[in-house]
């Protein structure tokens, strides 16, 4: 039997830093034992565990712990609501949810889930660790369900370990650096983190939330040197930057940047700052990664997300959807039969330098009056102009056209329709919204910092 990665990985070296704390290898060792004995009785072989809480160092103390005691890690947002929760529990056929006090559980909610608050015991048991082989699932993830219904994403060992190991070829993590991790614990971004530190015994900083100002804070006291962010985050710690004039210590290494198309205004505006982004793209369907710029690349293309990593292959059909061939490709739950091709529902190409670009989604695809239209060249154009801080298109159906073109926009300032219009003049007529939409704050997003279209669409039918 293998060891789990913190048995390989013992020593007194540091590994998490926190507001409150610092725990080295051994005492993260220690931790995850304190929470063994009475974690055990409630797990059986390969049963599917359900963990909330707020507060990412459980996520990080469980994720390992529940598959050493044989179980499959299920970490679900504490926030969502309870009708959410249990759809995805349903779908997966859990009904145990281990929690903590943070997560504000209403038991009254789940009266037919087995709630198990986790609690901490100096008693031991000797030999009641396992660890998963390589092709069995290690956990469940659920997709963000940006462009329809959260999916089951079954990760296996092999998956985590081999995107791990290509992400740390291209990134070229050293043991100086410090990685913050204030992303969510309940998506493939924020795990990731984990499980590249653990593996390759890199140091990580918790953050139990995103807040801009303790980020910037964290940067000028040279605690972190790298951050994983979505350009919602990253925009926001810019523009609290450029008004206070700081730029970042020579120390800070880069800025990991994905979830989302990264402007490349707002690249350049952190390069001024002295903050290297770095774009990546990948998806929870292929444990994290796909393709990530590397941090020592001069020549990468603006609007590019760097190259394909090492040990992935992609093709495109003829609608120029990716499709993705690798190791790191993990299978829907419950799916037996898998394709040996994933279609990834974005559509990009490669250029002559083997440099990828996405363009849009293929469900994100509008057709107005018989012509395909994507929405996000029209939005990296609106997103150029003064004041506008961000912009979503999405078509909105109409007996006529088939569908609309609608624009939804947020700006610091206010902005005349005819403006706009003027910057989107060398596009074809049928490219020009026909309804614009004024936002008073920042778009609505899901947790993990991607426009959420539902919503969106909402507010366009209420104000029509």
């Amino acid at each position: 039997m293998r060891n789990s990665w913190i048995e390989n990985k013992l020593g007194k070296d540091n590994f998490i830093y926190s507001e409150v704390e610092e725990l080295t290898f051994d005492d993260f060792y220690e931790l995850i034992q304190s929470y063994a004995y009475t974690s055990s009785n409630h797990i059986k072989k390969n049963e599917k565990i359900c963990f909330m809480s707020k507060n990412i160092l459980h996520y990080a103390v469980f994720v390992n712990l529940i598959p050493m005691l044989g179980g499959i890690f299920v970490p679900l947002n504490p926030n969502s609501p309870k009708e959410e929760i249990l759809n995805k529990m349903d779908e997966i056929k859990s009904n145990k949810i281990f929690y903590d006090k943070s997560s504000d559980l209403d038991k009254n909610n789940f009266k037919n889930i087995e709630l198990i608050e986790i609690i901490k015991s100096n008693e031991k048991k000797e030999n009641i660790y396992s660890w998963p082989k390589i092709n069995e699932t290690f956990c469940i993830l659920f997709t963000s369900g940006s462009s329809g219904k959260p999916k089951a994403v079954e990760l296996s060992l092999e998956n985590i370990e081999t995107s791990s190991h290509i992400s740390q070829e291209n990134l070229n993590v050293k043991n100086s650096d410090i990685w913050l991790l204030c992303m969510p614990p309940y998506h493939a971004g924020g795990l990731s983190i984990m499980f590249r530190s653990l593996i390759y015994r890199n140091k990580i900083y918790i953050e139990n939330s995103f807040d801009p100002e303790r980020v910037i804070s964290l940067i000028l006291d040279k605690k972190v040197t790298i951050i994983s962010l979505v350009p919602t985050m990253l925009f926001k710690i810019i523009k609290l930057m450029e008004n206070k004039n700081i730029k970042v210590p020579k120390e800070f290494n880069f800025i990991l940047c994905g979830g989302a198309s990264v402007p490349n205004n707002l690249i350049s505006q952190a390069k001024k700052i002295g903050i290297l982004v770095v774009p990546t793209y990948g998806m929870t369907e292929t444990s994290s990664q796909i393709a990530t710029a590397s941090p020592l690349d001069k020549f990468r293309p603006d609007s590019s997300v760097g190259k394909v990593l090492n040990d992935i292959n992609i093709k495109f059909n003829k609608n120029n959807e990716i499709l993705v061939q690798s190791k790191v490709v993990a299978k829907y739950y419950n799916n037996k039969i898998c394709s040996s091709w994933l279609y990834t529902g974005d559509t990009g190409y490669l250029d002559n330098e083997n440099y990828l670009y996405i363009t849009g989604r293929v469900d994100d695809l509008i057709i107005s009056g018989g012509e395909n239209i994507n929405p996000l060249e029209i939005e990296q154009i609106i997103n150029t102009i003064d004041y506008v801080e961000e912009s979503v298109v999405v078509g909105i159906k109409d007996a006529y056209w088939g569908e609309i073109l609608s624009v939804v926009l947020f700006a610091r300032k206010k902005i005349s329709i005819d403006e706009i219009k003027k910057h989107l003049s060398a596009l074809d007529k049928y490219k020009i919204p026909k309804k614009i939409f004024f936002y008073h704050t920042s778009l609505p997003k899901l947790d993990n910092g991607k426009y959420n279209k539902k919503v969106i669409r909402e507010y366009i039918n209420e104000n029509s």
